[in-house]
C-alpha cells in the first residue's frame, strides 16, 4: 500500500471534522490535500482532470485576478498573493473527485462521517438552546442567536443549512452500491434528518440560513414528488408531522418565531433601511470606484473604509459595515469588477450544466433536485453570507463542490460497468 493509498483510507473519515471547526486547520488541510494531489498527478502523469471545463473556467478567473485585477488593485502585492492562492480551492475539489472520493467505498466513509458531524452540531445547538451553553461550555452569542460548537462565531445556522444537503446525496449512489438496501427508507431517513436540520436552523437565529434550507427542503420535496419510485405517501406524512411540530414549537417559543419569521419579513420589506441594506449600499459604492476591474481581490475593507461614509470607526454606520459585503455577487463586483463577476459565474454556470444535464435528460428528478439545491445553496447570487473567499466559509463550499463532482463521477462510472 502506497502513502497515497494510506491517506485515502483515512482522510474521507477526517475531512468533515478537519474542515468544520478550525479556520487554520481547514486551510492547512486544503493546501496539503491539494499539494499531495498535484504531486500524485505529476508522479503518475495523470493530468486529465485539468481538462474539465469548469476547472478551465476557474483557472481563467484566477489568471484574470493575477494578471489584470491585481496590478490595478489599491494594494497590488496583497491582491496578487490572494489571487495566486485562490487556485487551491478548485484543485482541492479536483483532489476529491480524482483521488480522495473517487469510488463508492470512499464516498460512503465520507458520508458516514459527515452525518455524525451534522448530528453532533444539531445536538450541541439544541443543548445550547435549552441550557444557555453548549456541551463545551460556550455560551450563546446573544438571546436568540446561537453558536453551537463554534464558540463566539455565528456559523451554526449557515453550516447546518449547507451540510444538511450532503446526506441525501447518498441516494444517488446507493442504488448502485447496495441494491438490496431499501431505497424508500434511505429517502425517508434523509428527509427526516433534513427537517431536523431545518428546525435547528430555525432556532439558530440566522435568517438567510433559514431561507436557504427552506429552499433546499422545497427542492427535495419537488424531486420526491416528481420521481416515480419515491415514497410520496410516507414523505407527505413525515412532512405534515414535522410541520405540526414546527408550528407547536413556534407557538410555545414566540421569541424564536419573532426572530425567524416576523423580523425576517420586516427586514425584507424595509430592506433599504435595514443593516443589510446599509452593507449592500456600501458594497455598491465600493464597486462604483472601479466598476470594470474592481478594487482588488480581498481589498474590500480598505476600499470601504477609504470612502469615509461607511467606515467602522467614529461614524453613524456602526461596527462591521466594512468587514465584507455579505453577498457573493457584490463581493465579486466590488473586488474583481464586472469582468471578474462574469468570469466567476461562467465557472458556476459550467458547473451547473455539467453536473445537472444528464440527470435532467434521464428524468431522474430526485437526483437532479439534490444536486441543484446543493449548488444553489453554495452560489445563490442574492444570498447574504460571510465572505466567499474566507478560509472558513470557502472550505465548506469547495467541500460541497468536490462532493457533488465525486457523486456524479462515481455514478457515471457505475453506469458504465452495468
Amino acid at each position: 500500500m502506497t502513502t497515497f493509498d494510506r491517506i485515502k483510507t483515512y482522510l474521507p473519515y477526517l475531512l468533515p471534522v478537519l474542515l468544520t471547526y478550525s479556520r487554520s486547520i481547514a486551510d492547512l488541510t486544503i493546501v496539503l490535500v491539494g499539494g499531495l494531489f498535484l504531486f500524485k498527478s505529476y508522479q503518475e502523469k495523470k493530468w486529465e482532470w485539468t481538462g474539465d471545463k469548469w476547472f478551465i473556467a476557474a483557472v481563467i478567473f484566477c489568471l484574470y485576478c493575477i494578471l489584470i485585477n491585481s496590478p490595478l488593485s489599491i494594494k497590488p502585492f496583497e491582491s496578487l498573493a490572494y489571487s495566486i492562492f485562490f487556485i487551491r480551492w478548485p484543485i482541492f475539489a479536483m483532489a476529491l473527485v480524482y483521488w480522495i472520493l473517487n469510488d463508492k467505498y470512499s464516498f460512503k466513509k465520507f458520508i458516514i462521517a459527515m452525518i455524525f458531524v451534522l448530528i453532533f452540531i444539531i445536538f450541541d445547538t439544541w443543548w445550547q438552546y435549552f441550557s444557555g451553553s453548549d456541551i463545551f461550555g460556550y455560551e450563546s452569542y446573544a438571546p436568540g442567536r446561537l453558536t453551537g460548537p463554534f464558540r463566539s462565531h455565528l456559523y451554526v445556522g449557515a453550516w447546518i443549512a449547507k451540510l444538511a444537503v450532503l446526506p441525501p446525496l447518498i441516494i444517488i449512489i446507493y442504488d448502485h452500491f447496495k441494491p438490496s438496501l431499501n431505497q424508500k427508507k434511505i429517502i425517508t431517513s434523509s428527509f427526516i434528518l433534513m427537517m431536523l436540520a431545518f428546525l435547528t436552523v430555525y432556532i439558530s437565529g440566522e435568517r438567510m440560513a433559514l431561507l436557504l434550507i427552506t429552499t433546499s427542503v422545497i427542492f427535495y420535496l419537488l424531486g420526491i414528488f416528481l420521481s416515480k419510485d419515491s415514497p410520496k405517501g410516507i414523505i407527505f406524512g413525515a412532512f405534515i408531522l414535522c410541520l405540526i411540530c414546527i408550528i407547536l414549537f413556534a407557538n410555545h417559543y414566540p421569541g424564536v418565531t419573532d426572530r425567524a419569521i416576523y423580523s425576517t419579513v420586516e427586514k425584507i420589506i424595509n430592506w433599504k433601511q435595514s443593516d443589510y441594506g446599509l452593507v449592500w449600499r456600501s458594497a455598491y459604492d465600493v464597486w462604483m470606484q472601479s466598476p470594470i476591474t474592481g478594487v482588488g481581490l480581498h481589498k474590500y475593507r480598505e476600499a470601504c473604509n477609504a470612502l469615509g461614509t461607511y467606515g467602522t470607526l467614529g461614524d453613524n454606520a456602526g461596527p462591521g459595515v466594512c468587514f465584507h459585503p455579505h453577498n457573493i455577487s457584490l463581493e465579486l463586483l466590488s473586488e474583481t469588477g464586472v469582468i471578474g463577476f462574469i468570469l466567476f459565474f461562467s465557472m458556476v454556470a459550467t458547473l451547473f450544466i455539467s453536473q445537472l444535464k444528464d440527470f435532467f435528460l434521464k428524468g431522474e428528478y430526485l437526483k437532479f433536485s439534490l444536486i441543484f439545491s446543493t449548488l444553489f445553496t453554495c452560489f445563490l447570487p442574492i444570498a447574504s453570507s460571510t465572505s466567499f473567499f474566507s478560509n472558513k466559509y470557502a472550505s465548506i463550499i469547495w467541500l460541497l463542490i468536490g462532493a457533488i463532482l465525486s457523486v456524479n463521477n462515481i455514478s457515471k462510472n457505475l453506469y458504465k460497468h452495468k
